[in-house]
């Protein structure tokens, strides 16, 4: 559709626009005549109508404008852009209950950029889009005469009737600041400063500052942009310009001269609005308002931006094949808004968006993830549509919640793959369970249920440690596992039940040191088991295991049992100590076994097969303050020696030496039974050979202190190959090794020790050749 205004005639308008009809009224009608009014606009005002919500993501403002041009069926003739710069790509824009019109408005008046049309008869209006004053409409006319209007018009002559100049005072300077949570570092702060240095310069007119936040730049050099376009809008309506005229070339966006000079507009005027009118009887006229065009034109930001108070519903997408939470180096997720209808790649709904958490730092925080499809409720920076956060997260009918009406004392936290923390506020049923599924390994405390909320058993109170793989408890400063009662606000390693018990035991064993010691036999070691338990187990000063039960401890397996100390072990009862064994009992000491019995003597009993008592390299005594027997109830007793049998009493003696029996005695010698004296007779009688074992360990010393290394893994080799592994105890030493013949035995100290690069030496025993060697591929031998 087309306007125009002309004379009556053939010939061509002298003004004529074309757009289409938006609004129609029939104001009165006659015998002579009916009267219409008519408002036509560009096609571009058809997008007033077109009001909608939708996402542009990585996209600059005129990628998005063009995108929505072409959406209502522009086409490339139908709008131009014309730019001076290049344009950020915005990561995210939103359209919010907007139209197409305003949408488009407020991007352009974000970025400076303006917009203007122009008339032709094939393509009808064309926006023209620009951002410079090199984009301004111009014509090579002649200048615009300037006929100040005294009530006489000029028919057919173009002129400019009047032009009025106001003068506007503008602000000092404009600053802007801003946040950006991807650089945190990142000052965004940027500012300009319109005082002039000049001496003849006039400040006066410069009034006050202005200062902007949340114009949401990315960085330094969008700041800086983004505040020379709000000045640049302030700086060019310094000077604003209204006049009337005729002159039917003017059109807005289009810059004209005068045939009389203005020292504001050394470059002419921009015509930056007008408003046409003229009728049967009444000359083409108009009206206008300009600006100096040697300013940069920018347009004010009177269209406004939405803003969303509160919040919108979203769920959480992911990309394709994606099990676990979708999100990216910095946590965020992607979400699918329920206005937007538009078609995106699997997890490329929405720009990456932060996760509102109740405690966050430096590499801490809370994080539980969210999987795709998961409600959550979406707030926004300052109520910007192009600033969402997740706020929180619901349940819906799809995605139920994990606690149903009749749990409501229960305070769970559960993952997605059953992972939980559960505390349960019940009276009398208060307990805490931290689980996991897999190998159903679990922390129980407090009372105990099953998932009926049912007692475990009658014992079901306390605490339970439990899984079905393997356990490990450690701690490197100590250990305490008490059944001993305590009150809650005790001491955490109070012992002195434990302690003073040990110290009974200890004082127990000296005791019967004392005893055993006027026996002439072995003194228990408690001095070293005492000051061990002063220096290091007491308070636990040192990384030991003390375990104390009032009523007893019992540990079974259907295995066997292992107790091994690299120094000694003592085992100490006040009352009775019992050893059963099903089968053998046996008992090996590197160097002595000593039994002490102080009060009820010692029994040693077989009940089949033999008694066998053996000195294989030295004496066998056996003594008794008063009767010593020796019987064999159904058999025979024999006594043999190698050298010598010597069986005396007070004096008296018999003695069987060198296949000869002498008798002697201080007195008389009765012989009470008839006397045989036949030829000379003996008995041989086969006497054991014991064999004859050998030992020896090494001593490890460090060269530069002449200390004994401690705690020094090695691992002793035989000529058999044997191999036995060890650490070094408090002097240095390694464990005995036991051959039945003389051979070297070497050592060799572990790879993945500290000690392989000192030097050492050992100190062995006679008896076995034992030789130190360094192997550069092993390490010390």
């Amino acid at each position: 559709m087309a306007g125009a205004f002309g004379a009556a005639s053939d010939d061509p308008p002298a003004k004529q626009w074309q757009g289409i009809i938006t609004s129609c009224e029939k104001l009165s009608v006659s015998k002579d005549e009916t009267v219409y009014r008519f408002v036509l606009e560009p096609r571009f005002a058809a997008m007033k109508h077109f009001q909608t919500s939708r996402l542009f993501q990585h996209q600059t403002i005129p990628d998005i404008v063009a995108a929505i041009f072409k959406h209502h069926g522009f086409s490339g003739v139908d709008y131009r852009f014309q730019k001076s710069r290049s344009y950020s790509v915005r990561e995210y824009v939103t359209q919010y209950l907007e139209s197409d019109f305003d949408f488009i408005n407020r991007l352009c008046e974000e970025e400076g950029i303006w917009y203007a049309f122009e008339q032709h008869e094939q393509h009808g209006d064309v926006v023209v889009f620009g951002d410079s004053p090199e984009h301004y409409l111009r014509s090579q006319g002649l200048p615009v005469s300037y006929r100040h209007h005294v009530g006489l018009e000029s028919v057919g002559t173009e002129a400019l009737f009047n032009l009025s100049i106001r003068h506007n005072p503008i602000v000092e300077g404009i600053r802007t600041a801003d946040y950006n949570y991807r650089s945190a570092d990142t000052d965004l702060f940027a500012e300009t400063d319109n005082k002039q240095s000049e001496e003849s310069a006039d400040n006066t007119v410069l009034l006050g500052k202005q200062q902007h936040w949340g114009l949401h730049p990315k960085t330094t050099d969008e700041a800086q942009v983004q505040t020379t376009l709000l000045n640049e809008a302030n700086l060019c309506r310094q000077t604003i310009a209204n006049g009337s005229g005729n002159v039917v070339s003017m059109t807005p966006m289009k810059v004209f001269q005068t045939d009389v000079s203005f020292p504001e507009a050394p470059d002419g005027w921009l015509v930056l609005s007008m408003e046409h009118s003229g009728s049967r009887d009444t000359a083409y006229s108009h009206t206008f308002t300009a600006i100096p065009a040697q300013l940069a034109y920018r347009p004010e930001r009177t269209t406004p931006r939405p803003h969303i108070d509160g919040t919108l519903p979203a769920r959480v997408t992911a990309a394709e094949n994606c099990t676990y939470a979708y999100i990216d180096d910095m946590g965020r997720y992607r979400v699918k808004l329920p206005f937007d209808l538009d078609e995106w790649s699997p997890g490329g709904e929405s720009r990456p968006v932060r996760l509102a958490k109740p405690y966050a730092g430096p590499e801490y925080g809370i994080h539980f993830p969210l999987h795709e499809g998961t409600e959550v409720m979406l707030s926004f920076v300052q109520g910007n549509p192009d600033r969402p956060y997740i706020s929180g997260v619901m349940h819906d009918s799809a995605h139920t919640d994990h606690i149903p009406a009749d749990w409501n004392t229960r305070n769970v936290i559960r993952t997605w793959a059953n992972n939980k923390l559960r505390m349960e506020d019940l009276q009398g049923q208060e307990h805490i369970k931290l689980a996991t599924d897999y190998q159903k390994s679990q922390l129980n405390l407090g009372h105990i249920v099953d998932s009926n909320r049912n007692k475990r058993g009658e014992n079901g109170e306390g605490f339970e440690l439990r899984t079905d793989g393997w356990g490990a408890v450690r701690a490197g400063k100590g250990i305490l596992v008490s059944a001993q009662n305590q009150d809650a606000n005790g001491k955490v390693l109070d012992m002195d039940d434990a302690i003073a018990q040990i110290e009974q035991a200890l004082s127990l064993a000296k005791s019967l040191n004392k005893a055993a010691q006027t026996a002439n036999n072995h003194n228990t070691d408690e001095e070293t088991q005492r000051g061990r338990l002063k220096d290091a187990l007491k308070d636990l000063k040192e990384a030991g295991l003390i375990q104390t039960a009032p009523a007893g401890i019992a540990t079974a397996t259907q295995q066997s049992q292992l107790h091994t100390a690299n120094e000694n072990i003592h085992l100490v009862s006040g009352n009775h100590t019992d050893i059963t064994a099903g089968q053998s009992l046996t008992a090996h000491a590197a160097e002595s076994l000593n039994l002490f019995a102080q009060s009820s003597g010692i029994k040693m009993q077989a009940n089949q097969g033999k008694v066998e008592v053996q000195a294989q390299n030295d004496e066998l005594q056996l003594n008794a303050l008063k009767d010593a027997t020796l019987t064999s109830s159904a058999g025979k007793v024999t006594i043999a020696a190698k050298e010598e049998i010597l069986i005396t009493c007070k004096g008296a003696y018999i003695k069987l030496s060198n296949g000869e029996v002498e008798i002697g005695s201080p007195k008389v010698v009765r012989v009470r039974a008839p006397l045989v004296v036949n030829g000379a007779n003996g008995i041989k009688h086969k006497i054991s050979d014991f064999k004859q074992n050998y030992s020896g360990g090494y001593i490890i010393y460090d060269e530069k202190t002449g200390l004994p290394i401690t705690n020094l893994p090695y691992e002793l080799t035989t000529e058999n190959n044997e191999k036995l592994k060890g650490i070094t105890n408090m002097e240095g030493k390694t464990i005995m090794a036991f051959t039945d013949k003389p051979e070297k035995v070497k050592i060799d100290i572990q790879k993945h020790s500290s000690e392989r690069k000192r030097t050492l030496y050992f100190a062995g025993v006679e008896s076995m050749d034992l030789y130190l060697e360094w192997t550069e591929n092993e390490g010390a031998q």
